[in-house]
């Protein structure tokens, strides 16, 4: 009887397992690299965090600040429109009063009118609606620019908020991005299930299925990877 070729011993029969070894080898680099990338971005996202608290508060003070400034301004604007009210009508009154030969009575007007307009001046030299050229009228008679003033009044509580919103936005963007990449490792896991898998398998058909398999998800991951850091 004539004896049976032995089978034929594939070649390199331990090609997957080689390409698994080597995969794990990468795949532990590229997890290393994106541990630091999800790191970065967690301590971006917590600077981020600090500084749109600090700006919210320091808002919120300036805001406060600017409250205040503007109902002082207003409440001592309403007195000197009074008191140049009040001067004008005694003033009137006086020259009524010395008309018809009053004069006791017009000279207790017109030292009420004199009281008042000091008042009155007293206030302007208070008054930044007054003092400020940039808002003072032209003339004893005019009134102040009271839009350029409020404008200029919240600019800087206007500039804080728009800074806490850009830290805000920040935040956010740093925060996802950790939490992207906290789910990028979390797939990068399984592939290195697969590897392990396939360098303890004997056959060769299931090795290579762990092996390509693994390397599909690597290869997903690295793409998923530069997709979350160039968002």
């Amino acid at each position: 009887m004539s004896e049976s070729p032995p089978a034929s011993t594939p070649r390199n029969p331990d090609r997957w397992k080689t390409a698994a070894l080597i995969l794990t080898v990468l795949t532990t680099v590229f997890a290393s690299l994106l541990a630091a990338l999800q790191t970065n971005a967690d301590l971006r996202a917590g600077t981020a965090d600090r500084d749109s608290q600090s700006l919210a508060v320091l808002a919120s003070g300036e805001l406060q600040r600017t409250g205040l400034v503007a109902n002082y301004e207003f409440s001592l604007l309403v007195d000197i429109i009074k008191d140049l009210q009040t001067s004008t009508v005694f003033g009137l009154t006086a020259l009524e009063q010395q008309s018809r030969g009053e004069e006791s009575s017009a000279e207790t007007s017109r030292l009420l009118a004199a009281a008042a307009q000091a008042r009155f001046e007293r206030g302007q030299a208070f008054s930044t609606l007054y003092t400020d050229s940039r808002y003072a009228p032209s003339d004893e008679s005019g009134f102040p620019d009271m839009q350029a003033y409020m404008q200029d009044l919240y600019t800087g509580a206007n500039e804080l908020v728009a800074q806490q919103n850009a830290a805000a936005d920040l935040y956010q963007l740093w925060s996802s991005r950790a939490d992207a990449y906290v789910t990028v490792l979390t797939v990068l896991a399984v592939a290195f299930f697969l590897f392990g898998l396939a360098q303890t398998v004997q056959a060769l058909q299931l090795q290579r299925f762990f092996v390509l398999s693994g390397a599909l998800i690597l290869g997903g991951t690295i793409v998923w990877t530069a997709t979350i850091a160039f968002s």
